[in-house]
């Protein structure tokens, strides 16, 4: 979908999926939108994936692990890990755990998740799946209002999302196709679940997250909500003051810096919007704060609900 969003609108869906070249920001601005919905009184699951702790150590919260745990006012974390994972899988299907630990419980089932192609994807969205559709399936009411994961950069990310229908394709029949045909029915849902693009102005993230954003579409055949342009450097001085500091002949490198990295940003902030014509980028700035980095969530969660609701703090 292209054009504006509302706010009201993106928290209708069930599932957002964050996702960016390295280095972009992608866990905090995750952060941020977990803060985001959380202030509009949601319940939300925020998740990370391949074991790893960004989310958790970004909120200093302790004891996370694969079961949702909560932390916050209407925030919960949880770590997805292929291996818990696919022990799940199989308890669905076999139903008895001694079973399960005869055959799967040794050191032999890490390294089979690991060697086989797309599997840790396959058992990381299913998961994923799962708190997104479990209690509802149950005909209960959902634990969470929205699921947002903190997905891995943009190739991983892009191999989490199709691998259902690789699936779908080469299995006939049989609980597995079964399960990568109920994913596939959500992820490809943009009522229910949208893409969170992050990037940087700069001009290798610019082109991957332009690169990223067609293969959502054409090949992961997923939803794609706002692109986040994170660490836009603002400019402080306008165009007649730095004329002024010219015709004065001030001349302090420190101005200088600052000034490159200021034209630097509006430049790829322009050339963003040049070759995304329809999609909404919503400008995040420079948040200079390094002790606390929950700090820097928070204000970049402002910004993105001022952008949405058009209501200033």
């Amino acid at each position: 979908m292209t054009g504006t969003w509302e706010l009201n609108g993106l928290l209708q869906r069930r599932l957002w999926i964050v996702t960016g070249k390295g280095g972009v920001g992608k866990t905090t601005v995750a952060a941020a939108l977990g803060l985001l919905a959380a202030r509009q009184g949601l319940k939300v699951l925020m998740v990370e994936t391949h074991g790893l702790t960004h989310l958790a150590e970004l909120f200093e919260a302790e004891g996370v692990g694969y079961e949702p745990k909560a932390f916050k006012n209407g925030l919960s974390l949880a770590r997805i890990d292929p291996e818990p994972a696919f022990q799940e899988y199989v308890l669905r299907q076999v139903k008895f755990e001694f079973l399960y630990n005869a055959v799967f419980n040794n050191k032999y089932v890490r390294h089979f998740i690991d060697a086989a192609p797309g599997l840790a994807e396959l058992l990381t969205i299913g998961k994923i799946w799962a708190f997104v559709e479990d209690e509802a399936r149950r005909g209960k009411k959902p634990l969470f209002d929205l699921v947002i994961v903190d997905a891995p950069s943009t190739g991983h990310s892009l191999s989490l999302l199709t691998v259902p229908q690789v699936v779908v394709d080469a299995v006939r029949v049989g609980p597995l196709k079964n399960n990568a045909q109920q994913i596939l029915a959500l992820i490809r849902d943009p009522q229910r679940t949208l893409t969170w693009l992050v990037t940087l102005p700069e001009e290798m993230p610019v082109n991957e997250a332009v690169e990223m954003d067609e293969k959502l579409e054409r090949q992961a055949k997923v939803g794609v909500g706002p692109v986040l342009l994170n660490s836009l450097w603002p400019e402080v001085l306008g165009a007649d003051s730095l004329q002024d500091l010219k015709k004065a002949k001030v001349e302090n490198p420190m101005l200088h810096l600052y000034r490159q990295r200021a034209e630097q940003s509006a430049f790829y902030r322009d050339r963003l919007r040049e070759r995304l014509p329809g999609r909404q980028v919503l400008d995040l700035p420079l948040v200079y704060q390094t002790k606390h980095p929950v700090r820097i969530a928070e204000s970049l969660s402002e910004s993105i609900r001022a952008q949405l609701t058009g209501v200033r703090p």
